[in-house]
């Protein structure tokens, strides 16, 4: 079974990660099958908007670090960066809007994808944080530079440097989502806000798209491969593996 899936409901293209048993942390497998199901949607001529959202009761616990302990040949974790930020790219760079509805957890690499999104919901019960600093790792999908822009340099530095956890209304103070609804009206609140766009003159759509791709395109490709440099760094390091090992002890 795919960990994410692909459904069409008239003009809106709905890609849902599927992994909620593991709260859907994200794995190697997941970002094949995400990368495929956002193809599939840009492709696609009868979709004009894309819903990102999640199964279960967490939009994304962030990476599956039980993974990245049991082993990452050099190769391997190379390739799963670069599925990492190819997520960030399409979602960002594409040519079709994309709204992302959140719940529950938000977490590491999956706390990039509502800030990358050009519309972004949450339920009341979201919590987000990014937590790699404090294993000595680092971030992606664009947040090293993203968040500055967002919330500002202090901001981004609670958030991203010393972990600070925000919930619904503080992701919407910090103007990280545009809107808050109670956790039943999610999927709800997040079609009506994809069909209302799909209802916009096509030519519309198009051009506030590419006009927002030209103004961030050059300093997002930027950004990702410095992440990219960091994060590669990081994950070869003894220190970062035994922090991670530890954790994962601990938690057992």
């Amino acid at each position: 079974m795919p960990l994410a899936t692909l459904e069409r409901r008239d003009a809106v293209a709905i890609v849902s990660l599927d992994r909620a048993e593991r709260l859907n942390a994200i794995s190697f497998d997941l970002l094949g099958d995400l990368i495929d199901a956002l193809d599939r949607a840009a492709d696609d001529p009868m979709v004009r908007v894309i819903l990102l959202r999640a199964e279960g009761r967490a939009f994304c616990a962030g990476d599956d670090l039980a993974e990245f302990i049991e082993g990452f040949g050099k190769e391997k974790a190379h390739a799963f960066i670069d599925r990492l930020q190819a997520v960030t790219r399409r979602i960002m760079l594409g040519t079709k809007p994309v709204v992302c509805a959140i719940q529950g957890a938000v977490v590491g690499g999956g706390a990039a994808w509502p800030v990358n999104a050009d519309v972004a919901i949450a339920a009341d019960d979201t919590i987000l944080f990014c937590p790699e600093a404090a294993f000595g790792l680092f971030p992606t999908g664009g947040m090293s530079m993203l968040l500055d822009e967002r919330c500002g340099p202090a901001r981004a530095t609670d958030i991203l440097w010393l972990g600070e956890r925000l919930d619904a209304h503080s992701l919407l103070r910090e103007k990280i989502v545009s809107r808050v609804v109670a956790r039943p009206m999610l999927e709800e609140a997040a079609l009506a806000v994809a069909d209302r766009l799909t209802t916009l003159p096509p030519e519309s759509l198009a051009r506030f798209k590419a006009a927002r791709v030209e103004d961030i395109g050059l300093r997002l490709d930027v950004a990702l491969a410095r992440e990219s440099r960091h994060c590669l760094v990081a994950g070869d390091s003894p220190e970062v593996r035994a922090r991670v090992h530890a954790y994962l002890e601990g938690g057992r």
